[in-house]
């Protein structure tokens, strides 16, 4: 921050005068007296104030088409089975994603295809954080699927599941992706979740 600061006051005083005058022998004096006094004041403060230097553009958002999808895992914990969805950069720039992936069920391999129950529902197991994907790096987030075996008839009814429908964080347009899996027809009974992605390890 510069400042230079000036300050200036100049100050005027003007006039004392006194008029006598004496008149006849018997005497007879008149006394004038003016005083005037200007006073002028002037201050200017000057601030100049330099911009912050600029931010470097972060990496953009990572486009569906630049990211190639996989699905690993397929453990069983806890009554459900889980697997890894991994996005990898196959694109010669850095992007970006952050949050979580939208999953659900799907008839078929494309966007003909319906949609079967419900779609996945955020787990928030790890906090939400922008995530670099350089050159060749992959990022994962966690399916699990609540086996269907977990609720009865006629409160579920099971389906067998071999597509999956997959948007990145952030992304409109959708990949898909093979499975063999069952899911709960209705959508009031959720049989999936799904955290926000992290670093592939």
């Amino acid at each position: 921050m510069n400042a230079s600061i000036s300050r200036f006051t100049p100050v005027l005083l003007a006039g004392l005068a006194v008029l006598a005058t004496a008149c006849s022998a018997t005497g007879s004096a008149t006394s004038t007296v003016t005083a005037t006094s200007t006073v002028t004041a002037t201050a200017s403060d000057t601030v100049t104030v330099s911009p912050a230097p600029a931010k470097p553009n972060a990496a953009p958002l990572c486009a569906t088409t630049q990211l190639t999808l996989r699905i690993g895992g397929g453990l069983v914990s806890d009554g459900a089975d889980i697997y890894y969805i991994y996005f990898k950069n196959t694109a010669a720039a850095a992007c970006t994603l952050r949050g979580y992936p939208g999953v659900s069920a799907v008839t078929g391999p494309d966007d003909s295809a319906s949609q079967i129950g419900s779609d996945a529902k955020r787990a928030s197991t790890s906090p939400v954080a922008s995530q670099l994907l350089k050159p060749g790096r992959s990022v994962q987030a966690t399916l699990r699927f609540a086996r269907t075996g977990n609720f009865v008839l006629p409160q579920c009814q099971h389906v067998n599941v071999l597509f999956l429908k997959i948007f990145p964080p952030g992304g409109a347009t959708a990949a898909y992706a093979g499975i063999d899996e069952q899911v709960c027809a209705e959508t009031t009974l959720p049989t999936m979740t799904i955290t926000t992605v992290i670093p592939d390890p």
